[in-house]
């Protein structure tokens, strides 16, 4: 039987079935990104258990059928349990499902979905740890059980700002060497790849991992796994008020390159894989600390001569014991005038 025979045949028979419509819907979305793929068959699966108590499989054209105010109240209903920015994402994905069923010919309307969304301003932000403090993570799970590779994963995800969907899909050929330099490459966010440089001691680690685990994959830890992780880090290491979750390491990465680069928001928006800069800014340098904010006064005077006053060995001491931010930035200082 030949291509075009099979899509004959598709075409007559079952181009009405609900489900093979949404599915093919669905399988094109894939092929531009699977995690969308999954966001969007949650969606949708759960608006047909909810609305007609069905799996998707099951239905039938007359299931697709709704009034503007029974899809409102599905979207009011939904905002009692999620958030706004997951409830407009449902709606969102719905809506562009409907569209394609309609070019698919059936009796719907998108434009059902065309509702007011919701001001996003309980979006859940996340909070960075210092350098130290990932150090610190890092020593606290390598005494866990799988401990050298849940270190490790960390360790990667500061180091390349890789979301953690795409470190678990690293596989052992992302690895690559370019001139004598080691890189990550990772399929991310809206399916590009994002490249990353990485050291040759991390470099070194990773073999380590693959002569422990093998496999196609350089990561085998679970989504359960990497949450249990997550767990025990809050549970044993005080953050205070901030909210640490795995997606604190990509902005632990961003900002420790906003510091070494003396807040370069090209080098941010690098980092970050942003496609707009105005994420970079609107998530990072909002954030500088107070401690980064000068004194802007017409009266105001830096007392310089107070460094006279010091010795060799004390400025020195100074300079070692002072923060590694200070520590950073006097280095960059004395490299510019190299």
């Amino acid at each position: 039987m030949t291509v075009n025979e099979k899509v004959i045949q598709f075409n007559t028979k079952d181009d009405k079935n609900v489900w093979n419509c949404i599915n093919t819907f669905l399988t094109r979305t894939e092929q531009n990104s699977p995690n969308t793929r999954e966001t969007y068959e949650r969606a949708i699966r759960d608006f047909f258990r909810t609305m007609r108590n069905k799996e998707l499989e099951n239905l039938v054209e007359s299931d697709l059928i709704f009034t503007k105010p029974q899809i409102e109240t599905y979207q009011t209903n939904l905002k009692k349990h999620y958030k706004s920015a997951t409830v407009n994402n449902k709606i969102s994905a719905l809506k562009k499902c409907y569209m394609k069923l309609e070019d698919y010919g059936f009796d719907v309307k998108a434009s059902w979905f065309n509702l007011e969304r919701y001001n996003e301003y309980d979006k859940e932000s996340y909070d960075a740890l210092t350098h130290q403090e990932v150090i610190d993570v890092i020593n606290l799970v390598s005494k866990t059980r799988k401990g050298f590779e849940k270190a490790l994963l960390i360790r990667v995800a500061y180091a390349t700002a890789f979301r953690k969907t795409a470190i678990q899909n690293l596989k052992w050929t992302d690895l690559i060497n370019r001139d004598g330099q080691w890189f990550l490459k990772a399929l991310d966010k809206g399916n590009k790849w994002d490249y990353k440089k990485i050291s040759d001691d991390l470099y070194n680690e990773l073999m380590k991992q693959k002569n422990l685990v093998g496999g196609e994959k350089i990561f085998q830890l679970t989504n359960k796994s990497i949450n249990k992780m997550m767990n025990y880090i809050r549970e044993n290491m005080n953050f205070g008020e901030r909210n640490i979750t795995f997606h604190s390491f990509k902005k632990s990465s961003i900002k420790e390159v906003a510091l070494l680069t003396n807040y370069d928001l090209k080098a941010m928006q690098r980092q970050g894989n942003h496609a707009n800069i105005t994420t970079t800014l609107n998530d990072y340098m909002a954030e500088k600390s107070l401690d980064e904010l000068v004194i802007v006064d017409t009266n105001y005077r830096v007392p310089l001569e107070k460094f006279d006053e010091l010795s060799k060995e004390e400025l020195l001491n100074m300079i070692k014991n002072a923060d590694r931010n200070v520590q950073i930035k006097l280095l960059q200082s004395i490299n510019a005038l190299w």
